[in-house]
């Protein structure tokens, strides 16, 4: 079946290619004759049957990989009786849950994240890269000790670079990327107001489409020296 000098990326590119036709038309009718005929000049050997259960595959990625779900988070007293989800034990199974990469980012930090710093580190040192971006690292210094203490490839810290003329920007976005697909945005802060105290809301989605957005435009900063390696 498989050929070393077989093109996979003209294919998939085909197959894709279809399905964003249907997707764009709404014509869910229309044959896959473009990714049919492409599978067969790739693959020659295969029955018809075969080639459509390949094709059936690779729609069902395609879907997979396309579809989005989000899903409310909120801060607020447990006498709130409100249909969401709670910031607390929303962030400890998505860093808990991480089984290839964790992107955070850090305002205001305080001791009461310690275990998530602990499980963050222990992450790192099973191999999972850890990308943490922080505003003013020199006040946060006392909250980090243990993440100073493991940095390596896997676990980078940045710090937010202040030389602009403008001295009060800050980074202020609360993030969580966990494994390039669950993305957390809230207004949370990593601290016991912004995980219990507060009123705060914030989203779960999950998307690898707005993960990879919203990594791609924290390493964006990073290319453009806005973020500093610690």
């Amino acid at each position: 079946m498989w050929n070393g000098s077989i093109s996979e990326a003209l294919l998939i590119e085909t197959i894709v290619s279809d399905i964003e036709k249907i997707n764009d038309t709404l014509d869910f009718n229309l044959n896959f004759k473009e990714s049919l005929i492409e599978i067969n000049k790739r693959f020659p050997n295969l029955s018809v049957e075969e080639a459509n259960r390949l094709l059936q595959v690779a729609i069902g990625l395609y879907n997979y990989k396309n579809t989005e779900k989000v899903e409310i988070v909120i801060t607020a007293p447990n006498s709130f009786k409100l249909n969401a989800r709670k910031t607390s034990a929303i962030i400890k199974e998505l860093i808990f849950s991480a089984e290839k990469s964790i992107t955070l980012t850090g305002y205001s930090i305080s001791d009461y994240a310690i275990e998530l710093f602990d499980e963050i580190v222990n992450k790192s040192r099973q191999g999972i890269y850890v990308n943490f971006y922080l505003n003013d690292f020199e006040n946060k210094k006392e909250h980090l000790d243990k993440l100073l203490l493991y940095k390596s490839r896997y676990l980078n810290i940045y710090d937010y670079n202040k030389n602009t003329k403008d001295k009060m920007a800050a980074l202020h976005a609360k993030v969580i990327v966990i494994d390039s697909y669950k993305t957390f945005i809230s207004s949370s802060n990593l601290s016991y107001h912004g995980i219990e105290g507060n009123i705060e809301m914030g989203t779960v989605i999950e998307s690898f489409k707005k993960a990879e957005l919203v990594e791609g435009m924290l390493k964006e900063l990073k290319r453009q020296k806005v973020f500093e390696k610690i």
